[in-house]
């Protein structure tokens, strides 16, 4: 169980250590972030304002969030490790063995990921400096202010540890992608779940970023800090997607290159030969050969048609209008906040 344990990243072998299923941890987790401000509102005396959204709002940005991120780790893991598997089948045979080599399996860091997470959480104390407060509550409202500060340090603890799980991901996806593959130029299907958990790391990123503007407030969406995260994690977002395709890349560019010098090569052959023949006036062969370089033509035009992407024009359709997304959100919520003062 403990072998097992340690190839699941952090928060996956945590959970898992209770034996119960992810969704009865989640239920419970949120419960209590979501039930527990009610009783610390109550003892701060501020119970009968929860019936205010502004209230609400104050404080559910965290819990809403840390929620998310703990929901959607295990579907993003699970994406990684179909990408990993999909790069086992162009793995070249072990020397002297006609087995496939073995997939290499990532055993990560345990003190790197609680580096990553005490990063997190000092950045944003760093950051936001919450025992300088003062207009976020209402005096008086110590509990519910307290538990502000835990589940927002909480969120950059998690937000933290994703971003560096999924670096991590990518290294390793790439240092699987740099061996030498056994690619079949047009057939780029086996290596489409790389493509899906690319996008997948995208997309989780962008719908957390999206989710959080929900929150925000109109103080909060033109505060610079919050602005500079918010840009920070698209482009990180965009260049996560990329790099966990870039070896992969290299590689279906690479075998392109291989099969367009031999083609040249076969070419540059039967076009010498067709020469002499007609220098000879061998107008009888000819016919043969003219249609042997036809083919080796039509092969090079279909080379360099193929794509050097492990991915389809609609995954990059799909990559650009999710970018819009929290730009669409944020000017909702600039232009709701200006007209409505929500």
């Amino acid at each position: 169980m403990e072998e097992e344990l340690r190839a699941y990243p952090l928060v996956m072998a945590l959970m898992k250590r209770s034996r119960l299923r992810w969704r009865w941890i989640m239920v419970a987790v949120a419960a209590l972030l979501l039930l527990l401000p009610v009783l610390l509102a109550y003892l701060d005396g501020v119970f009968t304002g929860l019936s205010h959204w502004n209230l609400w709002r104050s404080f559910l940005d965290g819990p809403v969030l840390i929620i998310y991120f703990l929901w959607v780790f295990p579907f993003l893991w699970r994406l990684w490790w179909r990408s990993v598997q999909a790069l086992q089948s162009p793995l070249p045979e072990d020397e002297g063995n006609s087995n496939r080599l073995e997939v290499e399996i990532l055993i990560p860091n345990r003190r790197r990921e609680w580096a990553s997470m005490i990063v997190g959480a000092v950045f944003w104390l760093s950051l936001w400096q919450p025992w300088g407060w003062g207009g976020r509550w209402e005096p008086g409202a110590i509990w519910l202010a307290a538990y502000d500060v835990v589940t927002q340090t909480i969120l950059f603890s998690l937000v933290s540890f994703l971003v560096y799980s999924l670096f991590t991901a990518t290294r390793h996806l790439n240092r699987l992608g740099s061996q030498y593959l056994n690619l079949d130029i047009f057939d780029t299907l086996t290596l489409a779940p790389i493509a899906r958990s690319s996008l997948g790391f995208f997309f989780a990123i962008i719908g957390g970023i999206s989710l959080s503007l929900v929150f925000q407030t109109q103080a909060d969406l033109l505060m610079w800090n919050n602005i500079t995260i918010w840009v920070i994690m698209i482009c990180f977002a965009v260049l996560l997607f990329f790099m966990s395709m870039w070896s992969v890349h290299t590689a279906m560019d690479k075998a392109k290159n291989h099969e367009l010098i031999l083609i040249r090569q076969h070419l540059a052959r039967a076009s010498r030969e067709l020469r002499e023949r007609m220098s000879r006036s061998e107008l009888n062969d000819v016919s043969q050969l003219s249609s042997t370089i036809a083919a080796w033509v039509s092969y090079e035009r279909r080379i360099r048609e193929a794509p050097s992407w492990p991915f389809s024009a609609g995954i990059i359709r799909r990559l650009a209008a999710s970018v819009l997304v929290p730009g669409v959100v944020y000017l909702i919520k600039i232009m709701s906040g200006l007209g409505l003062r929500l």
